[in-house]
């Protein structure tokens, strides 16, 4: 019986065989690195091409009485190479992790790059407006967090109790 020739699978190969499973898995990990090509790792041996490269920073945000706290993971940024800004209510987190070069000048030719260099930004918008004044940036062991105070308007607002419907009319 003839094979279909619009069958993805091939048979043959160095390690496939016949497997038709092998054979999936390596044609979808050949899609991912074509969708994904020059996404998070340097292009050019190495060399990081800026803008194209983006990173993920993840960032967790929580609220408190008195204020509203956003931490976000940056290893391997600086202080120096991460920006905070505050327009309107929307706070936006920006920064850029490099290649490490080595020192000397000495040329590394790499078999294979994972981790991830490039630019980040990350935008959220603020339940409600914010004293740029007040607001407060630390970086410390490759973690930033900004403290946002809620102003006296905010700390006033409380949580309204809801009733269920269990009352009835004309009874």
């Amino acid at each position: 019986m003839a094979r279909n020739l619009l069958t993805p699978f091939r048979s043959g190969g160095l390690l496939g065989g016949g497997d038709p499973f092998l054979s999936l898995h390596r044609e979808m990990n050949r899609l991912f690195d074509d969708v994904f090509h020059g996404v998070g790792v340097p292009a050019g041996g190495g060399q990081s091409q800026g803008a194209g490269n983006f990173i993920n920073a993840n960032m967790n945000v929580s609220e408190a009485d008195k204020e509203i706290r956003v931490t976000a993971e940056l290893p391997g940024v600086t202080d120096k190479d991460s920006d905070v800004s505050l327009n309107d209510d929307v706070l936006t987190i920006w920064g850029e992790k490099h290649f490490e070069q080595t020192k000397g000048g000495e040329k590394e030719s790499y078999h294979f790059v994972e981790r991830s260099y490039g630019t980040f930004q990350r935008s959220l918008r603020l339940p409600f407006p914010v004293d740029p004044e007040q607001v407060k940036a630390n970086f410390e062991h490759g973690v930033l967090t900004i403290t946002l105070p809620k102003t006296a308007q905010q700390e006033r607002s409380r949580r309204i109790q809801v009733q269920s419907g269990g009352t009835s009319q004309g009874a």
